[in-house]
């Protein structure tokens, strides 16, 4: 009877602690199913709030680049358009896009310097006007605000031939053909022995000396 009543009460005991351990597992599973559910519920909502704040910033960026370009373009017509002479001063390119299957974009860009008061300003150039530039080069730019109508640029004008001086106009320095005395002039006679005779040196003197 001992024998029965031992084996009883162990196989009460093996199923008591078989039974806290099913438990436990359904617990275990019970709260990491509620755990993944409420996991997957932050992601259905968080998920498509994101992409809703991107798509309201990239609609918002487009908007403001809108109204930028449209108070610019105002701006602009309301300017004097100006003719001053100016130089290239440096010219520079920038690369947008390219990434992502899509294709890339070059913007160019010239500043110029005017001459009169040394202003810099930056325009955007097409291909063609920026290849036609180069540092240095001086010539007429035309423009409206922030917006380039043209550069003309200045032939160099051919160098003026050197200003001729006139010669200093000289005299011939008489001299006596007996005493080697100078005579004022050819008419006049030596001072010294009083001879007619005379003849030209080989050193004329200038006028004015």
């Amino acid at each position: 009877m001992q024998g029965r009543w031992e084996m009883k009460r162990d196989g009460e005991a093996e199923y008591s602690v078989h039974t806290r351990r099913c438990r436990n597992w359904e617990s275990y599973a019970l709260e990491r199913e509620t755990v993944m559910e409420s996991i997957f519920n932050a992601m259905f909502i968080l998920v498509p709030l994101f992409i809703g704040i991107i798509f309201l910033v990239v609609i918002g960026s487009i908007i403001v680049a809108i109204v930028r370009g449209i108070a610019e373009w105002r701006n602009n017509n309301a300017q004097p358009l100006l003719k001053v002479t100016a130089s290239v001063v440096t010219k520079r390119q920038h690369v947008s896009g390219g990434g992502n299957d899509t294709s890339a974009s070059t913007h160019y860009y010239t500043t110029f310097e005017t001459v009169d008061d040394g202003l810099r300003q930056e325009f955007s150039v097409s291909p063609t006007e920026y290849s036609s530039m180069a540092d240095g080069d001086v010539g007429s730019l035309t423009y409206q605000g922030t917006r380039f109508k043209g550069f003309v640029r200045q032939r160099h004008a051919p160098k003026p031939p050197p200003l001729l001086v006139a010669a200093t106009p000289v005299q011939p320095d008489w001299t006596c053909a007996y005493c080697r005395g100078r005579v004022a002039s050819v008419e006049a006679k030596c001072t010294s022995c009083g001879s007619a005779s005379r003849q030209e040196s080989e050193q004329p003197i200038p006028l004015d000396s």
